[in-house]
């Protein structure tokens, strides 16, 4: 006999709920992320691996660089520290956890998820993208920019080990 596939083995009740979480990630992601948040330690994240794939490739910095640290530093009640490390964290963990909070208020009620304005994503969009560029050019604007990126872009230190 075949293994069911799709939504058959779960119970029928539950059919919805499965649904609406697998077809609404942010549902079950957002509290997971804000509880991760208030977990960990700030001391242990500032001083812990860089996540973002641009600054590892690059060696540059991003406009989401400094968000894991935000949203800890920010759940932690250090919210000028979070600003320091990303001046976008309040805004999103406001708006992630203003979309949570409205999303489940409506399915208890029997409506559909909530969506964000189109406005508010394009306003954070906008605010990555600045970010990210004024993080650019103040990292090149630097004296040693170039002994940074020797030392932290993937590529040059991949090179410098096949080199060597």
């Amino acid at each position: 006999m075949a293994a069911p596939t799709g939504l058959g083995w779960i119970s029928p009740g539950l059919r919805p709920l499965v649904r609406t979480l697998r077809d609404q990630p942010g549902l079950w992601a957002i509290p997971a992320a804000v509880a991760l948040s208030f977990g960990l330690d700030l001391h242990a994240v500032e001083h812990g691996p860089v996540l973002c794939v641009s600054r590892l490739i690059l060696g540059v910095p991003c406009g989401g660089c400094g968000l894991t640290r935000g949203y800890v530093a920010f759940a932690h009640g250090q919210w000028w520290t979070a600003l320091r490390y990303n001046p976008l964290t309040p805004l999103l963990y406001l708006w992630m956890a203003g979309w949570w909070a409205a999303s489940v208020a409506r399915l208890v009620r029997g409506l559909p998820v909530a969506r964000s304005p189109r406005w508010l994503g394009l306003v954070a969009l906008a605010g990555f993208g600045l970010l990210w560029l004024v993080r650019t050019v103040g990292f090149f604007s630097e004296p040693g920019w170039a002994e940074v990126v020797a030392r932290e872009a993937l590529p040059v230190r991949l090179w410098v080990w096949i080199t060597h």
